[in-house]
This record gives structure tokens, sequence and C-alpha cells, in this order.
């Protein structure tokens, strides 16, 4: 177990962004030292470097530090809310990707704020710094030429390919033009020209892009926010080189603002996956909580899943 006490003089701007989320919500010093507590050196650097990036690149000033604890902060309470909902209903506040573009897409506060603390969630949340990890892990064992992201949001994982492959051909497509524009933010701060990067603003389904045009595809985080998920894992695979490999993550009872498709099993994810012609290498689901696997499906606990995939 780690000292954080200890930690605080040797992780300085971590623990800035810890303290003013903490200052505003007590209760989340609980929640962030319970699992901060628990981890290890790697962690620690990682959680450092890139709050050092965050307060002195990305984050304006100071006040634009409280604005993002703030962001943090509410979008925590946003998840709770929609939590404590979907317990009693059973069923996602919204059924439609129109809508939810309306509500939280096109709408530039709403999106900032949701897209900064969920760039946050990856220094505080186990699962979300899991998978975090996950895809750290397998660029380690691979080399990127063309890469795809789809719907990149805060563009974290956007990052972390390119510090990997810093010389290949990416390509963003987002149907936010404000989380494009927070994805040339962060970049920027990670001293990478978005300039080298396509960046294109359009629904996915509507793309025309080249067959097998991509070596390496991320979607992190995007099915459960449309439509047409099966439609979403079709198009993936008639871009996906027959080498190729998508890192995919998504989840299971787990409602959000802007969550659609509600998938309620991860066996329904893992089906969709094979139906649209691709097989699991590896994957990885696990619980919000600490409840037993034969008890997930009846107490709705949230999992979140991801994987690696490639062609049949």
């Amino acid at each position: 177990m780690t000292d954080v006490a200890y930690k605080c003089d040797a992780y300085p701007e971590f623990m800035k962004i810890v303290d003013l989320i903490s200052t505003q919500n007590p209760l989340q010093r609980r929640r962030i030292n319970a699992f901060i507590s628990q981890q290890d050196t790697d962690y620690w650097t990682f959680a450092e470097q890139l709050c050092r990036t965050l307060n002195h690149s990305f984050f304006q000033g100071d006040q634009e530090r409280v604005e993002a604890a703030r962001a943090y902060n509410r979008m925590c309470m946003d998840f709770v809310r929609e939590q404590i909902r979907f317990r009693k209903t059973g069923v996602y506040r919204l059924d439609d990707a129109y809508v939810a573009h309306e509500e939280v897409y096109s709408q530039p506060d709403v999106m900032r704020y949701y897209m900064v603390g969920l760039l946050l969630s990856y220094l505080f949340w186990p699962n979300h710094y899991a998978m975090l990890c996950f895809l750290r892990d397998h660029l380690q064992q691979i080399s990127i030429n063309r890469y795809l992201e789809i719907a990149p949001g805060h563009g974290l994982f956007t990052v972390q390919a390119i510090k990997h492959s810093p010389d290949l051909e990416a390509t963003l497509v987002d149907i936010s033009e404000v989380s494009i524009e927070v994805v040339r933010e962060l970049l920027t701060a990670f001293q990478i020209d978005p300039a080298r990067i396509r960046f294109i603003h359009s629904d996915f389904l509507d793309l025309s892009l080249e067959s097998d045009s991509f070596d390496f595809i991320s979607m992190g985080e995007v099915i459960e926010h449309v439509n047409d998920a099966p439609g979403f894992m079709k198009q993936a695979h008639r871009l996906l080189q027959p080498s190729g490999a998508i890192f995919l993550t998504t989840c299971a009872n787990c409602p959000s603002i802007d969550h659609v498709y509600h998938f309620h099993t991860v066996d329904e994810i893992r089906t969709l996956i094979r139906d649209a012609g691709l097989s699991i290498v590896r994957d990885v689901a696990l619980p919000a909580e600490d409840v037993p696997v034969d008890r997930w499906q009846e107490e709705l606990v949230t999992i979140n899943y991801f994987a690696i995939l490639t062609k049949e």
C-alpha cells in the first residue's frame, strides 16, 4: 500500500489536481485515496506526467484548473444520478443518438465539461485506468503505420498511439466539433502538431473511406453512444487491413447522459463483435462494483469491457 501523504511531495502536479477536486467535494478524497493508495510506481509516474502536462500546457491558468476539477465532480454526479434512475427503471434515459447529439455533442458548454471530466477519470477510475493500461501494453507489441480513431473524445488514446508511433498517419473522426477542438488542444499540450492529423467532422457511418485502409483502429467508448452499433462494427471491419487490429472499449448496464445503446451483458457485446466478422484476441470485463459475476445482470452492475479484435 502506498503512503499517500508521503507522495504529496514527490508528485506535486498530480496532488494539485487531487486537492482541487477534493476541496470542491470532500467525499471524492476518500474515493480517490482508496484507489491511488493501492497503485504502484508506474501509476504515480503516469499520473504525475499527465498532470504536469495538463497543469502547465492544457489548462490555461489557475481558473481553468479549478473549472476542470468542477467538471470532473459534475461528471461524477451525472453518472450517479443516471445510475440511480437506471436502477429504478432498468432502461437508459435516452434511446436515440440524435437526441444525445442535440443535448450533448452540439452543446459546447456541456461537451467541454464532459470531455474534461472524462479525461481526468483515467487518473481516478480503476476501470478507466485499467483500459488505458490495456491499450498501452498492446501498443508496445506492435507498430502502426495508418491509424484511425473513431470519436476520440478527450484525445488521451490518440496521444498514446502517437507517442508510441510518432510517424504514423492518423485520421480522427468525430461527430462533435467541440470534441475535435479538445483533442487539438490536448495534442498541442503534448507537443504534437495537430496539423499533421487528418480531422474529419462527420458521423462515422457516413464516411466513404477506402476499404482496408488502416492497420489500427481505436473505438474507445463509442458504440454505446450510437443507434446502429452493428453498423459501426461492420464499417470498422471494412476499413481494417487484413493483418490489422481494433482496440474496442464499451460497457454494459452503464447509464450516462449520452448512452443510448444498452448492452445488458458482456455476451451481447461479444456476439456483436463476432457478427461483424471479427475475432476477439484478448478481452477484459471489469465490474464497477465488487459483485460476483453471477450477480452482475441481476443487480444491473456496470461492466467496462475492452478488447483487441482482428478480422476472422
